[in-house]
Formats: C-alpha cells, structure tokens, sequence
C-alpha cells in the first residue's frame, strides 16, 4: 500500500542529499581529523590523555579502526546515491560520527580502568 506523500515533497529533487552530505561529511571528517592526531600521539607515546588511557586489546583496535570505518561508510553511501537511495545514504555516511560517540561512551562507561 503506497502512502500518500505530503503536497510539495518530491523525492526526485536531489538538492536536500547534497546538504545532508555536506553535513554528515563534515562531521564524520572533523573527527578523522581529530582521530588523526590522536592517532599520532597514541603511536609516538607522546600524545598526552590518549597515551595515559593506556589502550590495548578490543579498544585498541576498535581505535584505529575509524579510518576503515570512514571509508567503508563513504563507498557504501556513494553505492545507495547511485541506487536514488538517497535518505539511506545520508545516515550511512553520517554513521561514523554517531559511532565514535558510541565508542567514547563505551570507553568512559563500559572499560575498567
């Protein structure tokens, strides 16, 4: 059963997905950027609160699994865009910034210490 969509609506205009990615890009690549230089710190053991967490193990790994994350998550948005999926694309590239915040509250909460 097809749902009556509201007057005005169409979803063959594709402006609102470029602002959508703009959006969900900007945010997701700030915090590569921010991923970057902590990244750097970790491996140089000269990067303050990032060394003193004392990462191993899952968490570690779950770290400097962001980058793959990143891309991952930008490919598969660029495929739903080529398939006019375009409201699926727009959570897709913007999932990274949502799981890094998952990952920061699962680190404070869920990690001994």
């Amino acid at each position: 059963m097809d749902q009556a969509l509201p007057q005005g609506l169409d979803l063959e205009d594709r402006s609102p997905t470029v602002f959508g990615w703009l959006f969900a890009l900007l945010g997701s690549a700030s915090v590569l950027l921010f991923w970057a230089m902590g990244a750097i710190g970790l491996v140089t053991s000269n990067g303050g609160l990032i060394v003193q967490l004392g990462l191993d193990g899952v968490w570690r790994t779950l770290f400097f699994a962001y980058p793959f994350v990143f891309v991952a998550a930008l490919l598969g948005g660029i495929a739903l865009v080529a398939l006019k999926r375009d409201l699926e694309s727009i959570g897709l590239v913007g999932s990274p910034l949502a799981l890094a915040v998952l990952y920061y509250l699962a680190l404070i909460y869920l990690r001994p210490v």
